[in-house]
């Protein structure tokens, strides 16, 4: 169901934000339209067709971009689903849209016929690291014997209680039990919901609906409004006649038409932008946005000797207030934890660091050990092998090499590189 222009933006009170994760062709954007568009999909891909963005997605079913899917809910509650890649291969921008898209929940998705995938695996732990919420739906029932249905359950208690033993699922079959987690008789970070849907078939299809609407915000947004805005670039456009439109995220603050604010970095610094016009998610030109919901910014440069082009631009940016610290830098240290690693990290070790909208390869140039296996934890320093990034302290980070993964939190950055605001 898609919002009429003349709906103005007032008229709704909250924005509920739901990642999706799972498996490639496990039926996360045929769910996603069965639930926004209210139809059935008739087993060929009709329902996706309505959702999916790029040509080449709509010809191999397979999403390669982090898509937004909105709809309005019976309460004044607009629902986003933020749909991430299931593919391995794009299984960097999954991570990015996870860490980056200010999510309240994630849905982890597992086709019944399928079972449990080495994606599912990786997806799952991407949803531990994250530590938010998650609601776990079992899809393709309608063409799973039960035998093979059983198995896939059994299989994905194990995997949950092999990295979280207190965790459990708990199937729900009724609304009286989904009003039991709402109402905290069920407990989030112990008990987790599982649904089994077909979208051909609509099985449970209403129930879960009912289900996503009767859901609180998790994020407090409100607070999150009075702080420094930091809205995460997703896609950059260069329009006729327009200049320059990105699109993504706000994660804290108001942004207001007429603000001037700091956009980078580019190659280490930012420039000032002005944002010349601000559209919402249903096209239409708005006066402010605010932190929890994503739109599109039409910037111009303030600084006469730069001229904003998009191919200066790269997913990732971020827009800041001038009150930010004003420094990126090459150099970071962290406390860490590696959840795998086949041998040894050393020094000199090459990962690739995921903080927020950052991912860059680094290198760990200081460790207070001399080496590194997995389940250690240390401190480490790490060095961003291309550029300078904008990092802050106390934010998490993840860093991966092949089958390698680790986590962690920033405690220090060495400001070895200055930037000063200009370019």
């Amino acid at each position: 169901m898609e919002l009429s222009d003349k709906i103005i933006k007032d008229e709704f009170t909250d924005q509920l934000r739901i990642g999706v994760l799972g498996n490639v062709d496990s039926g996360k954007t045929t769910l996603i339209s069965v639930i926004s568009n209210k139809i059935l999909d008739n087993g060929r891909g009709l329902a996706r067709k309505k959702v999916l963005r790029h040509n080449h997605e709509q010809e191999t079913g397979r999403t390669s971009s982090i898509t937004h899917t909105y709809y309005k809910s019976s309460d004044k509650k607009i629902i986003s689903f933020i749909d991430l890649a299931g593919h391995e291969k794009y299984y960097k921008t999954t991570i990015f849209g996870a860490n980056s898209c200010s999510l309240d929940y994630i849905i982890l998705l597992v086709g019944a016929n399928m079972g449990v995938s080495r994606m599912t695996r990786e997806h799952l732990m991407l949803t531990l690291i994250i530590k938010l919420p998650f609601i776990v739906i079992v899809t393709k029932t309608d063409i799973a014997p039960a035998s093979v249905l059983k198995n896939t359950i059994s299989d994905l208690n194990k995997l949950i209680q092999k990295y979280k033993p207190e965790l459990k699922l708990i199937e729900v079959s009724s609304e009286d039990q989904f009003v039991a987690f709402n109402k905290g008789h069920l407990n989030y970070r112990k008990d987790v919901p599982y649904f089994t849907v077909s979208n051909t078939t609509g099985k449970n299809i209403y129930l879960l609906n009912d289900y996503f609407n009767s859901l609180s915000i998790y994020n407090n947004w409100e607070e999150l409004k009075n702080e420094n805005e930091y809205f995460i670039l997703e896609d950059i456009y260069q329009v006729n006649g327009v200049g320059v439109v990105i699109t993504g995220t706000l994660n804290s603050g108001i942004i207001k038409k007429g603000n001037k604010l700091m956009l980078g970095p580019i190659d280490g610094s930012f420039i000032e932008v002005t944002i010349k016009s601000i559209h919402d998610n249903y096209k239409n030109v708005i006066d402010m946005l605010e932190a929890g919901c994503s739109g599109c910014l039409c910037v111009k440069s303030n600084e006469k000797k730069y001229q904003l082009i998009k191919s200066a631009l790269r997913r990732g940016m971020v827009l800041i207030s001038k009150n930010h610290e004003k420094f990126t830098t090459y150099k970071f240290v962290a406390r860490v934890k590696i959840l795998h690693h086949s041998t040894t990290i050393k020094k000199n070790y090459e990962p690739i660091v995921h903080c927020g909208s950052i991912r860059q390869t680094a290198r760990i140039i200081d460790i207070d050990k001399d080496l590194l296996r997995t389940g250690d934890q240390s401190t480490v320093t790490f060095q961003f092998k291309y550029r300078p990034e904008f990092i802050q302290l106390n934010k998490q980070i993840m860093f991966r090499e092949g089958k390698t993964k680790g986590i962690g939190v920033v405690t220090q950055i060495l400001y070895s590189f200055v930037s000063n605001f200009s370019i």
